[in-house]
């Protein structure tokens, strides 16, 4: 089985924005990294195009899907996933599993 790849796709002073590559790299798994204070209204909008971009890079090299997986007790990282247009599919070993369309 392949192992994934990660890649760091953005970094700033608040955070960063990992993935791995799946599942012979047509399902993509982020990992959001981000400050506490890095999640104003102004910021919000700023990542949400920025990952607005990821997804076109994503959708240009045929990528299907990318999945998130909050911790189960991080409802706050929850609802910021949501708010990104991903949705829960399943929960397991203290995970929330969540995914989107590219």
């Amino acid at each position: 089985m392949m192992q994934p790849t990660r890649e760091k796709l953005y970094e700033d002073a608040n955070g960063e924005v990992l993935c791995d590559y799946l599942f012979d790299r047509t399902k993509i798994s982020l990992h959001l990294n981000f400050n506490e204070g890095a999640w104003t209204p102004s910021k919000v909008r700023r990542y949400k195009h920025i990952f607005d971009g990821l997804l076109s890079d994503f959708k240009d090299k045929s990528y299907t899907e990318v999945y998130a997986t909050p911790f189960e007790n991080d409802v706050k990282a929850q609802k910021l996933i949501a708010m990104f247009g991903f949705k829960e599919f399943d929960r397991r070993r203290g995970f929330v599993l969540m995914k989107r369309e590219v």
